[in-house]
């Protein structure tokens, strides 16, 4: 269910699950990861809802982040293959910008795999590409 709100953007959700289950028990959800490695974040990042992804850091810190999925994305990559800019600065303001230098499986880093004129350049400004 988690996943689904991250997906959909319905923080709403989430804070329904902390204040029914607790916080422990909303942040062990969100941190655990699907069939295809994605976590909370990962969906809500994917989906541009910084929302979300806001008030999953609070929840969980500032690593679940950084968690690579199967195929070595972290939530920069799915940010930047989304084309999210908000999302991917809060990534970048939250982690710095060494998580934009990680490279997937495949070797691709956030900038090689943006279809986004508009994130190209925000991280061709910050010294990556």
């Amino acid at each position: 269910m988690v996943h689904w709100a991250g997906e959909y953007g319905h923080v709403e959700v989430l804070k329904t699950v902390e204040e029914q289950c607790g916080k422990e028990t909303l942040r062990t959800l969100m941190m655990e990861k699907d069939k295809h490695g994605r976590t909370c974040a990962h969906y809500a990042s994917a989906g541009g809802h910084l929302e979300v992804v806001r008030y999953v850091v609070e929840t969980c810190g500032e690593e679940v982040l950084r968690e690579k999925n199967n195929d070595g994305w972290t939530c920069a990559h799915m940010a930047s293959e989304g084309g999210d800019l908000e999302v991917l600065r809060y990534v970048v303001e939250t982690c710095g910008k060494k998580v934009l230098r990680e490279k997937d499986k495949h070797g691709w880093t956030c900038f090689t795999m943006t279809p986004n004129s508009d994130v190209k350049d925000y991280l061709r400004g910050l010294g990556i590409d």
